[in-house]
């Protein structure tokens, strides 16, 4: 059974703006320095982290440690990029559907209106995800209506079919800079957001 590891996930903060072409997004990324080098892990491309990744990813506290360099050994490098134990990133795209993304101990969303907690939201979830057209949502504190990909879930959550995920980082434990959020909205066409899961 895999373990649940921390990341880091930006993402469209359009919902329903197209995925990018994952071999662009490769490029892009290549050319700003966040992402390295390609490998393999459980049978999927991961890439080490870039040249510049500490300068567009900014890790907060006193004194993080940061595992950035995966170890020599294959099996104990595939064992330690499974759990997360070093720094690393995965680009996953999907064309043909939005995914929402959240970890397991997401507290529940407010209504961007009146910021009252959603309770129901498991509910609406389950309904999107059986009718992908079924997106609205109304507030039962406001009567504000909106579509269920407007729902603030304060950086524990999100809508996308872009995601780049940064294993290795804990809760609030670091932040994209402007500069990268500057090149991923080029690269999409839209602004960016970020959250933290474990997953």
């Amino acid at each position: 059974m895999r373990m649940a590891t921390d990341k880091l996930i930006l993402y469209p903060s359009l919902a329903d703006a197209p995925a990018i072409d994952t071999d662009e997004l490769v490029q892009g990324l290549e050319s700003i320095g966040l992402i390295g080098a390609a490998f393999r892990c459980q049978g999927r491309t991961h890439h080490l982290v870039g040249e510049r990744f500490l300068q567009l990813v900014t890790f907060l506290g006193c004194s993080p440690l940061i595992e950035l360099e995966p170890p020599d050994d294959a099996a104990a490098r595939e064992a330690a990029c499974a759990e997360g134990r070093f720094c690393h990133l995965r680009l996953v795209a999907n064309r043909n559907r939005i995914r929402f993304r959240a970890g397991t101990r997401a507290p529940p969303p407010r209504c961007p209106h009146c910021r009252q907690v959603v309770s129901r939201w498991p509910e609406l979830l389950r309904g999107w995800e059986t009718d992908p057209g079924n997106t609205q949502w109304i507030c039962t504190e406001c009567g504000h209506r909106g579509r269920l990909y407007d729902l603030n879930f304060r950086r524990h959550g999100g809508f996308a079919r872009t995601f780049i995920e940064i294993w290795g980082i804990f809760p609030s434990e670091a932040v994209p800079v402007e500069t990268l959020l500057a090149a991923l909205r080029k690269l999409g066409g839209c602004t960016w957001s970020y959250m933290y899961i474990k997953d």
